[in-house]
């Protein structure tokens, strides 16, 4: 018995393309570190799936809401910050709504978008991490999200435009966004917001860059 298991194990390390990820190598640094930051408590996830079932993108996922709220515990950052999931996310809340244990997946997952923003990864959907990044530049610079201004300085972002153009998507959103100015939807100026200071001290906080 003792021998067929060792050959097994043998075939398993040489086979091709298999490559084997080690569980607890790393200790709970990991989840100790995204609880802690966060405020969730993932060690009460038992997977019962039902935030994967109640999200409305999870077929556009590479790792599952319930997959990846089981990375964490088991340390594969690296897997989850050159994931599409953390970007595909529409963070609609609803896996967080459905979960019987109050974990926040939402939360979560948008902690590990944050996280993926601020490193050297290269985020596996660019387009999407040059949005959320725009999102974040606008707001820090008025402390309201205007879509003109927002959609204007992410066309301005390297590659986007031409990518835009290339794919066929620049005709429509213009279309769109002509439409929802003619009725009224659309500002083309919004005042900056009375909490700008708090809301840029909130930002560099979040960052680590103040105390």
């Amino acid at each position: 018995m003792q021998n067929t298991v060792s050959h097994q194990k043998g075939m398993a390390e040489h086979e091709p393309g298999k490559k084997r990820k080690l569980i607890g190598d790393r200790g709970n640094y990991f989840l100790d570190r995204i609880q802690g930051e966060a405020g969730v408590n993932i060690s009460a996830c038992f997977q019962c799936e039902r935030c994967t079932n109640a999200c409305p993108v999870s077929h556009f996922m590479d790792i599952k809401p319930h997959q990846a709220i089981r990375y964490i515990q088991l340390g594969w950052r690296e897997d989850l910050l050159k994931s599409s999931t953390i970007w595909v996310c529409l963070s609609c809340e609803m896996c967080t709504t459905y979960c019987p244990n109050e974990v926040d997946v939402a939360e979560t997952i948008n902690h590990l978008r944050n996280m993926a923003a601020h490193s050297s990864i290269t985020p596996k959907e660019k387009s999407l991490a040059v949005f959320h990044q725009t999102f974040l530049e606008v707001l820090r610079k008025s402390g309201k999200v205007n879509e003109f201004r927002l959609m204007n300085a992410y066309y301005l972002k390297p590659d986007i435009f031409q990518e835009k153009l290339k794919n066929g998507t620049l005709k429509e959103e213009l279309l769109l966004g002509l439409t929802l100015l003619r009725k009224g939807r659309l500002k083309i100026f919004t005042p900056r917001s009375r909490a700008i200071k708090d809301i840029q001290k909130a930002y560099h906080q979040a960052r680590g860059e103040i105390g």
